[in-house]
């Protein structure tokens, strides 16, 4: 009888034993054999800043993609690099700043898509110094120089863009402001540019961008600053505000 009820108990402590690990079986069986077949379908996408900039990044890299698709895969990186942080910037400059810029020096590209990829370049370069001088080496600031000379094909808003992005790129760095003021032909062209419709943009960037390269200011382009100022804009104490891109390209 005593034999009997040892068995007994034997045996229920093993079942018991084997319930207590089944529900770690039947996951492992999940995990390793059903899972797999469905993953795709059950979990969430990520859709973090990192994972969104490698999307972008595959399709502005990707040449046989329309020139509208790559531009504005361009611009939506420069968009998360300035809301990710400076390791997102950094991170976006460093794998795509090269494709950004060959696509810019594109022969007969389109106004529009010259816009986006200066937003995106401009967001990419927002006060962040190693990515300002990631894009002169690229050699962005003499493109730039093409892009608001006189001989230009370019819409004045094109160049109006092209002035924004060089005010960013001289923000607290001196080699490039250097480099800017070698130019001979950059305060007339500037000048010229200073002289038209600014109005609905935060500041004439022609304007801001003499002042910051110590350019002498004629009586007719302080008169333009003093206008800036009565209408309440200045610069911050960083540097220039980043343009609103939702907005202001479109003018």
């Amino acid at each position: 009888m005593k034999t009997t009820f040892r068995f007994e108990k034997k045996l229920f402590a093993k079942c018991f034993e084997t319930g207590r690990r089944m529900p770690r079986l039947l996951s492992s069986l999940y995990d390793n054999y059903i899972k797999p077949y469905f993953s795709s379908g059950l979990e969430r996408p990520d859709r973090s800043h990192k994972n969104k900039i490698l999307e972008a990044g595959r399709l502005i890299r990707n040449t046989l993609l329309p020139v509208a698709v790559r531009a504005g895969a361009a611009r939506d990186i420069g968009i998360l690099s300035y809301t990710g942080g400076y390791e997102h910037a950094a991170q976006a400059a460093d794998n795509y700043m090269a494709s950004m810029m060959e696509l810019l020096k594109t022969p007969g590209l389109m106004d529009q898509h010259v816009i986006q990829l200066l937003e995106g370049l401009s967001a990419i370069c927002y006060l962040h110094i190693a990515n300002q001088n990631k894009a002169q080496a690229l050699g962005l600031p003499d493109t730039l120089l093409e892009f608001v000379a006189p001989t230009s094909k370019l819409s004045f808003t094109s160049q109006r863009w092209s002035c924004y992005l060089l005010n960013i790129l001289c923000c607290h760095n001196i080699p490039i402001i250097c480099h800017l003021k070698d130019s001979e032909a950059l305060q007339s062209n500037l000048e010229k540019l200073a002289s038209l419709d600014w109005e609905k943009w935060p500041l004439n960037y022609a304007q801001e961008l003499i002042r910051a390269l110590g350019f002498r200011q004629s009586s007719m382009k302080d008169a333009l600053h003093e206008e800036d100022e009565l209408k309440g804009h200045t610069s911050t104490k960083s540097g220039h505000m980043l343009v609103n891109m939702h907005i202001n390209y479109r003018y």
